[in-house]
């Protein structure tokens, strides 16, 4: 009898959230959806411009997937689930945001422009509900982003031209003599065409390689992604960042600091700023006080000033910063609170809060459980310091670019609760890593305001 009662057992579900698995051809559909971001149809083959290409794909998943989207939107889905819940908030606040000044055709514009990238969030959520697809999905952005910036050091090299990718001559401040001093730097393609934004992809896509990589699993071409790697170091260096060499800091220390401890994590950090300023030329010139840094100070000052006004609860209205400061802010997090104020703000903070409370719990716990695994899954355990140096990578990055309302920033939070999710029901004991409470938004609201006020000091400090 307890043999047979076993045997009748159901399995376990692999997600936290439970229910039924989306078709695989919903999968394969969002798979396409995400290799559009980066290899744009349109740009590789002008003659199909018209065509709606992300488009029908995207919608053609969704309403495959309508069954498990509904169920992950259920309200005990997002308390088991805050990031969603955040990401729901904040296109409440986007709308909030113009409707707090009476401004209906920014209502409907801004909502129906954010409402695609929660169309996007909710989709890879509610598909990525394994570790294989987990594993699929990763691969195919690794894949395809690095073939999309192999184009780009092409180009930038010289060795073939194509028409679809523009590099920039930026402003580098001012020679000894007075005079304009421009370097060449590298762009991407579509929504990466600024090199800030390319360089913080690199670094992102750079731990995926590692990742699969380091797949004992994996067959002898996994020697290929050494090849990856050494393309997206050249890329890093063509796009001659200051942003993507401190996102690459930052990733590393998050990287050694769970496996090797604080520690080595310290001791990285310092000989990585010892040989910045020595190898990085101008990506290691890095001053608060002058050039380039200093202008963004001030761009940031200018939505800070903004807040200290009725518009402090919901904002300016999303998609007006440029019109307050002449251009963004060159900081999500500031550009966020300006544009969708206190509520809005704490709702996009919230979605790398809870992402990185998850990750930071689970670390914790494989760290006290002295080299035991606490996944049933070991790929699971594998990918958890992966993870959190990508969130620390990005998080990182939007520190100088305005990032709140594209895609890929979704994709990496998404990416995010998608594992933990996943992590949740692996344990020993299935349950949420994280979730939506009294005691959690109490400390949502706290890291938000304090970084908040630690924004308006490194203005205060610097902006003269």
């Amino acid at each position: 009898m307890p043999a047979r009662a076993q045997r009748r057992r159901p399995p376990r579900p692999l997600s936290i959230m439970g229910g039924t698995s989306a078709p695989d051809n919903a999968y394969y559909l969002f798979l396409l959806v995400n290799i559009t971001l980066f290899l744009r149809p349109a740009e590789l083959m002008p003659a199909i411009a018209d065509i709606p290409i992300y488009e029908m794909l995207i919608l053609s998943s969704f309403f495959l997937s309508l069954d498990q989207i509904k169920h992950s939107l259920q309200l005990p889905m997002l308390k088991r689930q805050p990031i969603t819940f955040c990401v729901m908030g904040i296109l409440l606040a986007v709308a909030l945001s113009h409707a707090t000044h009476m401004y209906f055709y920014g209502i409907h514009t801004s909502t129906i422009s954010f409402l695609k990238i929660v169309m996007y969030y909710v989709l890879l959520v509610s598909i990525i509900d394994s570790t294989q697809r987990l594993k699929g999905l990763l691969k195919t952005v690794a894949i395809a982003a690095s073939l999309m910036i192999l184009l780009c050091v092409i180009d930038y090299s010289g060795i073939v031209d194509f028409e679809f990718i523009k590099h920039i001559s930026d402003r580098d401040g001012v020679s000894d003599a007075g005079e304009e001093v421009r370097i060449f730097r590298m762009r991407g393609t579509g929504i990466f065409q600024d090199p800030n934004d390319l360089s913080v992809l690199i670094v992102t896509t750079g731990i995926l390689c590692l990742f699969f990589f380091n797949d004992p699993s994996a067959s002898p071409l996994r020697f290929l992604w050494i090849v990856s790697m050494i393309i997206l170091g050249i890329g890093l260096i063509y796009t001659r960042s200051r942003g993507g060499l401190l996102t690459l800091g930052i990733a590393g220390m998050v990287f050694v600091l769970p496996k090797y401890g604080k520690k080595a994590a310290i001791a990285c950090a310092l000989v990585g700023m010892a040989g910045m300023t020595v190898l990085a030329g101008r990506q290691g010139d890095i001053d608060l006080n002058s050039g380039t840094g200093h202008d963004r100070i001030m761009l940031w000052r200018e939505g800070l000033t903004a807040l200290k006004s009725p518009d402090l609860f919901f904002g300016i209205g999303q998609g007006t910063y440029s019109d307050l400061a002449g251009l963004a802010a060159h900081n999500s997090y500031v550009h966020a609170f300006t544009e969708l104020g206190i509520f809005g703000g704490t709702l996009f903070i919230g979605c790398f809060f809870f992402a990185g409370l998850g990750l930071y719990r689970l670390a914790r716990f494989q760290s006290s459980n002295k080299g035991r695994p606490i996944f049933r899954n070991p790929e699971l355990e594998r990918y958890l310091p992966y993870a959190g140096a990508i969130l620390a990578a990005w998080c990182g990055g939007m520190m100088s670019l305005s990032r709140c309302y594209v895609v890929p920033t979704y994709m990496i939070v998404g990416v995010s609760a998608a594992y933990l999710n996943l992590a949740g029901a692996s344990l020993a004991k299935p349950t949420p890593v994280i979730y939506w409470n009294k005691q959690h938004l109490i400390r949502l609201v706290g890291v938000s305001l304090s970084l908040l006020i630690a924004l308006f000091i490194i203005v205060r400090i610097f902006a003269n």
